[in-house]
């Protein structure tokens, strides 16, 4: 009995100094020929304030390198110092490669006359009494393939002076396209890299 007195006192003690509070009615707002000058604050600043944390800005970290992590970026295929790569394949993942040669078919004005350099399968096909040689690659799913074909700047012999057809090449050249009649009486568009060169 004792033990529920002293908790009903203690409830009403912190009950009561929740309720405190002004019943004074709220006063008008004042009008503009009543608000007064802001004051201004001349005086130093109170050692006892706290800043605001979310005003205050935080100092920027900028990591710095030791020697021992400056170290040189590892070299890449090299690349005649006369040739610069407008396209870089070789630096896309599979599935933005097999994308941008897509863009390439749609779209070969934006194209034409760049530098491209690209990775993927070699390939080789006998068309109208000509070889043809191309760079395939593949999307991501492996399920469908995209492809340019190349012209070599120097004159090599099929198939001695070739890789084997479905091992990994390095290509660069000029990117062009021609026109020709098919023989349905259709005209096709091919994707071409010109002055090609295997790396």
């Amino acid at each position: 009995m004792k033990k529920a007195l002293v908790l009903l006192i203690i409830l009403t003690a912190l009950l009561s100094l929740t309720g405190c509070g002004s019943n004074a009615a709220p006063a008008a707002p004042a009008t503009p020929a009543e608000t007064a000058e802001p004051a201004v604050n001349s005086a130093a600043p109170d050692p006892t304030q706290t800043a605001d944390p979310v005003t205050e800005p935080s100092p920027t970290i900028i990591p710095t390198q030791t020697a021992a992590q400056k170290t040189a970026p590892e070299p890449t295929e090299a690349v005649p110092a006369s040739e610069t790569v407008d396209v870089d394949l070789t630096q896309l993942s599979s599935t933005m490669i097999y994308s941008e040669v897509y863009a390439m078919m749609y779209e070969p004005d934006q194209y034409d006359g760049k530098t491209v350099k690209m990775k993927g399968l070699f390939a080789t096909q006998e068309y109208n009494g000509k070889r043809l040689y191309a760079c395939i690659v593949k999307d991501a799913t492996a399920c469908c393939a995209q492809g340019l074909e190349f012209e070599l700047a120097e004159s090599r012999v099929f198939p001695d002076d070739f890789p084997e057809p479905g091992s990994e090449i390095t290509v660069i050249g000029t990117f062009d396209c021609y026109t020709e009649e098919g023989g349905d009486g259709n005209y096709y568009v091919y994707l071409l890299l010109r002055n090609a060169k295997l790396l």
